[in-house]
């Protein structure tokens, strides 16, 4: 047990951790992203496959899924925290000035931009999954047959989407959140890649361009449809 204890706490493994945990994250996402997109194709379309996901192994799938991106978020949060305050206590000394020759600001706010997005999540989850904020948006049952008695009922997350971003604020935060998002996987995705030991010559150039394309891809993805429905194309 101690051995393993010192390989958990080691900066390699924490670094091993936060590097695959990230790229789980990234794989939520895109997973997300393509859920989302389905408002474009209306109301029936997101519904069901909303539906499909609460559904799906008699609604024990969806719970597999939030518990293990739970477990996901918080070891890749945690294992950022412990190697960001380790790195600040091996610095001998504070200094006046400091030069940030080789990094970029996106790498540098990393621990901060996480820990905002988490603040976010929160409240996206309280919005969109718990509806214990803006509940007056919260989906209403809408029966999938003509007739109410015996038909299966749908949350209508169609309604739902459309109305929360018809809020202004509401979209605004969103899309910002979303900005952050981007800017994090820039970085994020090649250091993760570097991390696990990916450095051949042929592929370290295309790592270093898929993080701020996927960035972009991500947040302009996810930003679409707040700014279709404020624009009138979805409604």
């Amino acid at each position: 047990m101690r051995a393993f204890g010192e390989i958990w706490e080691s900066n390699v493994f924490q670094k091993w951790l936060m590097a695959i945990s990230g790229l789980l994250l990234v794989g939520f996402l895109l997973g997300h992203l393509s859920g989302n997109l389905l408002v474009f194709m209306g109301p029936d379309a997101i519904n069901e496959y909303a539906h499909g996901l609460r559904t799906m192994l008699h609604g024990t799938a969806i719970w597999i899924v939030r518990f293990g991106l739970l477990g996901t978020f918080v070891l890749h949060i945690t294992s950022a925290m412990k190697l960001s305050r380790r790195n600040r206590e091996a610095r001998p000394s504070r200094y006046n000035t400091v030069e940030h020759r080789a990094s970029t600001l996106a790498s540098r706010s990393m621990l901060y931009s996480g820990l905002l997005l988490l603040t976010y999540a929160v409240y996206h989850l309280a919005h969109f999954t718990w509806g214990v904020v803006h509940s007056e948006f919260y989906p209403k049952a809408s029966p999938t047959g003509p007739e109410s008695n015996g038909a299966e009922y749908i949350p209508d997350v169609y309604s739902m989407v459309v109305s929360s971003f018809q809020v202004h604020a509401i979209s605004v935060a969103y899309v910002l959140a979303m900005i952050m998002v981007g800017l994090h996987l820039n970085h994020a995705i090649a250091s993760a890649f570097q991390t696990l030991g990916v450095r051949n010559q042929r592929f370290v150039p295309v790592i270093r361009m898929v993080g701020p394309l996927l960035g972009i891809l991500v947040a302009a993805g996810f930003s679409s449809v707040p700014l279709a429905i404020l624009a009138g194309i979805v409604k």
